[in-house]
């Protein structure tokens, strides 16, 4: 079995860390590499949450295999739950049914969060993500209810923030997981045995996750619709 590592192994990075730098120095960067630590706990417990849940495992499941309610299950695990990143989830399974071009929206969402020195991949960077590729789904249900994709995102880049740096790690962020999982309720719906970006944007349309949508007339139902029929144009386009 694989040891955990021990007080020397940290104490050498440590001293990698602080080489020449005084006691009190070094008990600063100490304490970051306690703060490293514990992230990766938190990732090692969320990851294995995923696994959970992904086999079915409810929260109350996951309570009661704890002798504790739904409730505290969730307020002990979802914080974790939450620390997972884009790499996690890809290693969990979480993204196998999406297609190539699903997956590399979400890891251009992550890459705009990082670019941006944010601290979570938020819901704006997956619509960017999403608005990157002019040829998918998505954006052709967008321009189909007489918006410009383009525009869209040249107005969204300009609300994008600056943030202070991101960690290492970057987690997504609590509103696009909800965003993720209201795409597979949608694909679901659709009957569709696989997730595409045009599932994402209709997640972030039933989740409400991002204002800017809404306030250019973009809704869950039409953009439904669009998606059906954008589908249906592809369908006859092949068998033509």
């Amino acid at each position: 079995m694989p040891e955990l590592t021990d007080l020397s192994a940290l104490l050498s990075i440590v001293d990698e860390r602080s080489a020449g730098a005084d006691a009190l120095t070094r008990l600063t960067v100490a304490e970051g590499v306690l703060s490293d630590l514990q992230g990766v706990g938190d990732r090692l417990l969320g990851y294995l949450v995923e696994l959970a849940r992904a086999d079915g495992c409810s929260w109350s499941d996951i309570g009661d295999h704890l002798g504790i309610s739904r409730q505290a299950a969730q307020q002990r695990y979802g914080r974790r739950w939450s620390s997972l990143t884009v790499a996690d989830l890809a290693q969990s399974g979480a993204f196998e049914r999406y297609t190539g071009r699903a997956r590399q929206t979400v890891e251009r969402a992550e890459a705009h969060a990082r670019r941006l020195g944010q601290l979570a991949v938020g819901a704006d960077h997956l619509l960017l993500g999403i608005l990157d590729d002019p040829g998918t789904l998505a954006v052709r249900a967008i321009a189909a209810q007489g918006v410009d994709p383009a525009t869209l995102k040249a107005d969204l880049e300009q609300r994008l923030s600056t943030g202070p740096g991101s960690p290492a790690a970057v987690p997504i962020g609590a509103e696009t997981r909800r965003a993720l999982q209201a795409a597979l309720a949608e694909s679901a719906e659709l009957r569709h045995n696989y997730i595409g970006t045009e599932h994402m944007l209709l997640g972030l349309l039933r989740d409400k996750s991002s204002p800017l949508l809404r306030e250019r007339g973009i809704t869950l139902e039409p953009t439904r619709a669009a998606v059906r029929a954008a589908l249906e144009a592809f369908l006859r386009s092949r068998e033509g």
